[in-house]
């Protein structure tokens, strides 16, 4: 027995030993630089996969934190509609652009250009589809072809208005799908001007 520790200690070499020691300080710093990583987010969220704030102490001086105000979703502005009598039964069941909240809008009115889509609902026959339009103002128009340096622009289902103004946009909506649709054809509509 007392052979064993001696053949032990006589196999490993100074050279071992530097290996282990440096395997083990490796060990040690991926674990210390875990830790710290792990640290940085903890004043901010109680865990990875939470968005409870959990940390309320400011450096002094520091204005509180408005906490954010989520947009209201596309069934909450559809809801916020009024009734719209020239609709019938047809309802607006989503209302929301591509790329900015219907509400608040654009930061500037009178500069937006944006994709628009509604989906709309048939309580009679069940019936739901969708609808789109490219709704914008002249100087969103301008701002698109002067930044992609397009040539021109094509759209489809155009709405060009003055300036951002959600309830006008929601009504002119609502003329194009009355124009659109043959439910709406044996209804009298309001005269548009063409170009």
């Amino acid at each position: 027995m007392t052979l064993y520790p001696t053949l032990v200690a006589s196999t490993i070499s100074p050279e071992d030993i530097l290996k282990f020691l440096i395997f083990a300080l490796v060990c040690i710093g991926l674990l210390g630089l875990g830790r710290w990583s792990s640290r940085l987010g903890s004043d901010r969220y109680e865990d990875a996969g939470s968005e409870v704030r959990i940390s309320n102490s400011r450096p002094v001086g520091q204005q509180e934190e408005s906490p954010r105000v989520w947009a209201p979703g596309a069934e909450e502005i559809a809801a916020s509609f009024p009734y719209d009598p020239l609709l019938g039964k047809i309802r607006i069941k989503k209302f929301f652009f591509e790329k900015v909240d219907a509400i608040p809008g654009p930061d500037d009115p009178s500069v937006f250009a944006d994709e628009l889509h509604v989906q709309l609902y048939d309580p009679d026959s069940g019936h739901w589809w969708w609808q789109s339009y490219f709704v914008a103002t002249p100087q969103g128009l301008a701002r698109i072809l002067r930044e992609k340096a397009w040539k021109y622009l094509h759209a489809p289902q155009i709405l060009v208005l003055p300036r951002y103004d959600l309830e006008e946009i929601r009504r002119a909506v609502v003329s194009r799908i009355m124009a659109d649709h043959e439910f709406f054809n044996d209804k009298e509509q309001a005269e548009e001007e063409s170009l």
